[in-house]
Order: C-alpha cells, then structure tokens, then sequence
C-alpha cells in the first residue's frame, strides 16, 4: 500500500501541469480502471481520486508561493488549474486563506528564522 501511494503520488506530480490529467487518465497509467483507483485510494487516504490529484496541487502550489517567485496566476497554472479564481477559491478551502496570504504569512515566518 505505501508503495503504492508513493507511485501515486508521484504519478500525480509528474502530470501535476497537465489540467487535462484526469482520474480516467491516472487509472490507466496506474493499471487500474476508474473505480478500482477511487476505491483504493478512498481506502487509503479517504479521498477520491479527484481530491487525491486536487490536494497534491494545492500542497505543491503551496511550496511554489513560499519558495519560488511568481505570481499567483503563473503558481495556478504550474500546478494544472485552467483559473486562478478557480485556484484561489480552491486554495482557500484547503488552507483557510487565499493564496496571496498564505505565500506573504510564510515568507515572513521564514524571514524571521
């Protein structure tokens, strides 16, 4: 199971800009169908498969806004949203701030280290 996820995971990173990486698209690169994938995930993570690929964008757009320069549309589209309002509304949800926030909150926390 955890070689799995790791596979998963970096499954996942490797299309990570790609926004046309579907959950159809991720079970055939794994060798699972649809269901298979979203049971095993669910399973594991207690995700589906699309909160799966969704929350390893967050969290890697996350690291970009920290540690990398750019602005906040450039972060969303690395990571494979096609909006930033979809981007920022998204993050928002999983980190309780926009990411505007989120990246200067960080970059002080980190300055002050």
């Amino acid at each position: 199971d955890a070689r799995f996820l790791q596979r998963a995971m970096s499954l996942v990173e490797t299309h990570l800009d790609d926004p046309d990486f579907s959950t159809e698209a991720f079970g055939k690169e794994i060798g699972l169908s649809r269901t298979q994938l979203h049971r095993k995930l669910r399973a594991l993570t207690g995700q589906s498969t699309h909160e799966f690929i969704r929350t390893l964008r967050l969290k890697r757009a996350a690291q970009l806004l920290v540690h990398h320069s750019g602005n906040i549309s450039e972060i969303a589209y690395q990571v494979g949203f096609n909006s930033p309002s979809h981007f920022t509304r998204a993050f928002r949800e999983m980190f309780g701030k926009p990411p505007s926030a989120y990246a200067a909150q960080h970059k002080e926390s980190e300055n002050r280290e």
